[in-house]
């Protein structure tokens, strides 16, 4: 277990420094602010997928002819408590692209500093969504997108 913890530590920690150079390359790069604010959500309900429908294991019943087995999902195995720490998760994940549609900062700070909190109720659990995490502290530390780039040109073509 404690080389579990020190291997997702190492994890965080990488993800913390790649999410603060981003965010700061962002902040001068239109097309890399964009990126961050999408790509966080997009990589949170993919992994929300993933646990909805891949197996954690299968179990079997009956014998002979009425012996049949099913698959027990990722997901069914969390319990109340887990499946309202995912949805919360999920949901901040999509505070960088409502920053992006309000053209304002504060949803993606709040993501990202609500995400570690919720990670601190569970890590082990929850650590699949520390990516997102990233994702919304690059958005936060970069900013939404300016709107320079439509506004220069109509059709985003350069000329």
């Amino acid at each position: 277990m404690a080389l579990e913890l020190a291997g997702a530590a190492g994890l965080l920690a990488a993800l913390l420094v790649a999410a603060m150079a981003m965010g700061l390359i962002g902040r001068r790069r239109r097309s890399l602010r964009v990126f961050l604010a999408w790509i966080g959500p997009l990589y949170s309900l993919g992994i929300l997928a993933y646990f909805v429908f891949e197996g954690a294991g299968s179990e079997c019943d009956g014998a002979g002819a009425t012996f049949h087995c099913w698959e027990i999902s990722y997901a069914s195995t969390w319990g109340l408590q887990g499946s309202v720490m995912v949805a919360l998760l999920v949901l901040l994940s999509l505070a960088p692209m409502l920053s992006v549609r309000l053209h304002w900062r504060a949803p993606a700070v709040v993501a990202a500093i609500a995400m570690p909190l919720v990670f601190a109720i569970y890590l082990p659990g929850l650590w699949p969504w520390a990516p997102a995490w990233a994702a919304a502290l690059g958005s936060a530390i970069a900013g939404p997108p300016s709107r320079e780039a439509s506004a220069k040109n109509p059709a985003g073509l350069r000329v």
